[in-house]
C-alpha cells in the first residue's frame, strides 16, 4: 500500500482537566515531511516525545480557542524549541487574543525565541495556509467563546499515468515520464509534442482532514467536514446529556456521529472526552449506532489516512 496522505497522532484526548488516562487537547498531523499541531494542551510536549515526533518537521501550530485545556502547553513547547536551537520559522494560527497570550507569557517568563514566530490571528473564516499541494482553512464554531474549526485539504492530484499510451506516443522511459506526471508538456527528440492530457487519466481527489472542537452542533462544522476522509470531532458527553453539553458549548458523541453523517465524512474519531468517563465502550456504541465508521481516541492513538483509491 502507498504511504498515507496523513498520519494522525492523538497526543491528548481529554477535556477540562488532565487525568491519569487522558492528557489535554492536542493532535499532531504528519504530511510528507511536515508536521502540524492542532491545539496544545498541558503536557503536549511530553506526549509529543512519547509519540516519537521530532521537533524539526514542526511547521505550524493551530489553536482553536483560548480555553486553558487547549493552550496551556503552548509556551512550554515554544520554549523547548528555543532550547533545541530551532532556527526555522514557525507559523502559529488561531483566534484574536492568541498573540497577546504569547506576548504576556514571554514578558512574565522573560524568555525570547531565536526563531521567527509568524502569528496569524483571524476572527472569522480564514485561509491560514496555502501551498501548491494543500490548503489549511478555518471557520468559527459555536462555543462559549470564539472558537475555530480547521480543514486541511490536499489539492486534486494528477490522474494515473498511462504507460502504454506514453510508449505508443514515442515518449522514452526516463525523466520525460516524470515531467508528464507533474503536468508538464514535453518535446520528444524527434520534435513531437506530448501534453499531459494525452497520457494522464482524470484528476484524483486529495485527502481531507477536519478538526472541530469545542462546539455545539452547527452548520459550520458540517461544512468543514464536508466529504472529509477523517473528521476529528469532540464528544465531551454521552448521548443522554445533550442539554448539559449544549449549555456548556459542547457536543455529545451522538452529535458527533450526526455531524459526520451529515457531512458525508468517511470516518470519525471522537476526542475531548470528559474525565468522568473511564469506560468508553457505551459511548462508542451510541456513536456507532448513528455512524458506524466511528472510533474513540485514546492518548497516543494513531490513525493513517490514505487516498481514496489506495
Amino acid at each position: 500500500m502507498a504511504a498515507p496522505a496523513f498520519t494522525i497522532h492523538f497526543l491528548g484526548t481529554g477535556s477540562g482537566t488532565p487525568s491519569l488516562d487522558r492528557n489535554l487537547a492536542c493532535v499532531a498531523v504528519q504530511r510528507q515531511g511536515e508536521l502540524f499541531l492542532f491545539d496544545c494542551g498541558e503536557a503536549a510536549q511530553i506526549q509529543y516525545r512519547r509519540a516519537g515526533l521530532g521537533f524539526a518537521p514542526l511547521t505550524a501550530i493551530a489553536i482553536s480557542h483560548l480555553h486553558g485545556d487547549h493552550v496551556t502547553g503552548l509556551m512550554g513547547l515554544l520554549m523547548s524549541l528555543q532550547m533545541a536551537d530551532r532556527t526555522e520559522p514557525l507559523d502559529l494560527y488561531g483566534p484574536p487574543g492568541l498573540g497577546e497570550y504569547v506576548r504576556c507569557n514571554r514578558r512574565a517568563l522573560q524568555t525570547h525565541f531565536g526563531y521567527r514566530l509568524n502569528l496569524h490571528e483571524e476572527g472569522g473564516p480564514a485561509l491560514f495556509r496555502e501551498t501548491d499541494a494543500y490548503r489549511l482553512t478555518a471557520a468559527p464554531l459555536d462555543h462559549r467563546l470564539f472558537c475555530l474549526g480547521f480543514r486541511l485539504e490536499e489539492r486534486a492530484r494528477p490522474g494515473r499515468f498511462d504507460l502504454e499510451t506514453a510508449r505508443k506516443l514515442g515518449v522514452p522511459a526516463g525523466p520525460l515520464f516524470g515531467c508528464l506526471q507533474r503536468g508538464e508538456t514535453v518535446t520528444l527528440p524527434d520534435g513531437a509534442v506530448v501534453s499531459p492530457e494525452q497520457v494522464l487519466g482524470p484528476s484524483r481527489p486529495g485527502a481531507v482532514l477536519a478538526y472541530c472542537t469545542d462546539t455545539r452542533p452547527c452548520d459550520a462544522a458540517v461544512e468543514l467536514a464536508r466529504d472529509a476522509d477523517l473528521l476529528i470531532y469532540e464528544g465531551t458527553f454521552d448521548a443522554s446529556m445533550p442539554e448539559d453539553a449544549h449549555r456548556k458549548g459542547h457536543s455529545t458523541v451522538a452529535d458527533a456521529a450526526r455531524i459526520a453523517r451529515a457531512a458525508g465524512a468517511r470516518r470519525l474519531v471522537i476526542t475531548h472526552l470528559s474525565p468522568r468517563y473511564t469506560d468508553v465502550s457505551p459511548l462508542l456504541a451510541q456513536a456507532q449506532a448513528i455512524f458506524p465508521e466511528t472510533r474513540i481516541a485514546r492518548d497516543l492513538y494513531q490513525v493513517d489516512v490514505h487516498h481514496r483509491e489506495e
